[in-house]
């Protein structure tokens, strides 16, 4: 069994992590450190008999062949140079730096070790953003011209990741790294990033404009005070536009203390009512969704490890958002077109 640890288990660890490892094939939750009395009754509720610590080295001392960081995003640059130097392959919670020059940092140490890193890209695996995938590959939307895509909802309880990066480091980061996945390279950026009044550091609203290099234009919107959600994905062909609303099944799934092990559902499969749609002029026609697999990136991540093969989301990948997010800020600072 590939052991892997857990360190933290507040909402991410206990909803979009430990779920995953727990019901993965060939894996086993090996432990999980957190100090919280709360959280550690939690954690005997949904895992029986899984051992909890006090630390990370705790963890790491009792034998563990991978270790997942859920932590506060300004807590994860020492925790990742730690469990690199001590020799574990580390996922982190995404973005695993505030910045590139510290994510840099983090990428040439894991070089240098030869320890593998990644960060926890899980939207890669959504159903709605698979079946985009699945739509491009296909060429029924005929040449592409414009890519939306956005989450929105009324959060107001949303305070922009008080912890550090605000909205734009922490949603953000999933969709700058699927624009990027489905139309590569970005040469230039602008970029409208709403700071929160008490903290100019935080945000809890963005619209971005992302250039590819192939000449198509992706327009990235985050808000957390919408009343009217618009939609998920809107891709613009010349043969048709595809559009989906709401959310990934698997959040809901997930929240409700399901697995991809759970026999009483089907794990990522989209009720047909939520499916997407083509557009042609006047005519609809429904488009059945992909299933989602947010366990993909753990098999794939188990699987690099051992045979040290590439990982789910690599380093290269991860410095190339990070550099974007970075101009985001720089556009949105200096009201002006930023070229990567």
């Amino acid at each position: 069994m590939f052991r892997i640890g857990l360190v933290g288990y507040g909402f991410g660890g206990r909803y979009f992590h430990a779920p995953l490892l727990s019901s993965l094939e060939g894996c086993r939750l090996a432990g999980v450190v957190t100090r919280s009395e709360e959280r550690r009754k939690e954690l005997a509720a949904d895992y029986p008999g899984t051992p909890v610590f006090d630390s990370v080295d705790g963890l790491i001392d009792s034998g563990v062949d991978g270790i997942v960081l859920s932590v506060p995003p300004g807590a994860r640059f020492d925790l990742i140079k730690h469990t690199l130097e001590r020799g574990i392959p580390t996922v982190s919670d995404k973005p695993f730096a505030l910045n590139l020059s510290d994510a840099t940092v983090l990428a040439d140490l894991s070089r240098k070790l030869e320890v593998p890193l990644t960060a926890y890209m899980n939207r890669r695996w959504d159903s709605d953003f698979l079946t985009v995938e699945k739509l491009l590959a296909s060429g029924e939307l005929g040449e592409i011209r414009r890519f939306y895509s956005g989450i929105e909802s009324f959060s107001p309880e949303n305070k922009g990741n008080p912890t550090g990066g605000g909205l734009l480091r922490d949603l953000g980061s999933h969709l700058v790294d699927q624009a990027v996945r489905l139309f590569g390279p970005v040469e230039t950026v602008y970029a409208r990033v709403d700071e929160m009044p008490f903290d100019r550091d935080l945000n809890d609203a963005f619209f971005l404009i992302l250039n590819h290099r192939n000449g198509i234009s992706s327009h990235i919107n985050g808000f957390m005070m919408q009343h009217a959600p618009g939609h998920r994905f809107k891709v613009d062909g010349m043969k048709g536009c595809f559009i989906i609303d709401g959310l990934d099944i698997q959040t809901e799934q997930a929240i409700e203390g399901k697995t991809p092990a759970s026999r009483d559902i089907r794990w990522g499969v989209e009720p047909e009512y939520r499916w997407g749609y083509i557009r042609r002029e006047e005519a609809k026609t429904g488009y059945p969704s992909c299933t989602g697999a947010w366990q993909e990136f753990y098999r794939l991540f188990v699987q690099a490890v051992r045979e040290k093969g590439p990982l789910p989301v690599s380093l290269e990948e991860i410095l190339e958002v990070t550099a974007i997010l970075d101009a985001c800020l720089v556009s949105s600072r200096d009201k002006m077109v930023i070229a990567l």
